[in-house]
């Protein structure tokens, strides 16, 4: 009796150990689980806050531009409009593109090389001039331009026509500078030559 005895306490310590074990596994999951819930809690927050992060920054760029923003920063940006077209108006805009066109309407020509008119028998003289036109307007200048053959021949005619003595004094290169204007304004049609001038002027030979 003692014998069958042993035998049946012996199954039941055996079947003690499962039971320890099984018990553990639930709670291992259990901790395991409430580990990455806390991993993936965490990595969420991070995000978020790299998220709300990047906001700020961004709302700062677009802010700072405009010293402030809502009303205030409307105002301020109609006051740089306001600046500007003020600047435009008096601060070197206004007169700094007036100065801009003028500029556009004086042309600068290629420098003349011309023969004089000698008597026969004569040494060959020549004038070497820098001439700059100016006209009324940038239709002009642009007709002008695009006359420039026609404008050289008829300079070259003029100089052709003159003697050296003709253009040792102040006199006669003003007289000249204005048959030049005449003969200028003779095939021009969007506008009128309104000054010539010599920026280079020698005659030699």
């Amino acid at each position: 009796m003692a014998k069958d005895e042993d035998k049946k306490e012996v199954p039941a310590d055996i079947q003690m150990h499962p039971e320890g074990s099984g018990s553990k596994l639930p709670a291992l999951l259990a901790i395991l689980n409430l580990l990455l819930t806390i991993g993936i809690g965490a990595i969420v927050f991070i995000q978020f806050k790299k998220d709300k992060n990047k906001e700020v920054v961004s709302d700062i760029q677009v802010v700072a531009p405009e010293h402030g923003g809502g009303e205030h920063g409307a105002e301020a940006k109609a006051g740089e409009h306001g600046a500007e077209a003020k600047k435009d108006e008096h601060g070197g805009g206004e007169h700094g593109g007036a100065a801009a066109k003028e500029a556009e309407k004086v042309i600068s020509l290629e420098q003349f090389t011309v023969n004089l008119s000698t008597a026969v028998g004569a040494p060959p003289k020549f004038a070497r001039v820098v001439i700059a036109v100016e006209v009324g307007s940038s239709e002009t200048s642009v007709e002008l331009t695009q006359k420039m053959p026609q404008v050289r021949n008829s300079i070259i005619d003029l100089f052709n026509s003159k003697r050296p003595a003709d253009l040792q004094t102040g006199e006669g290169r003003n007289f000249l500078k204005e048959e030049i204007r005449n003969a200028l304004n003779s095939f021009l049609v969007t506008g009128k030559v309104k000054g010539i001038f010599f920026s280079n002027f020698s005659v030699s030979g």
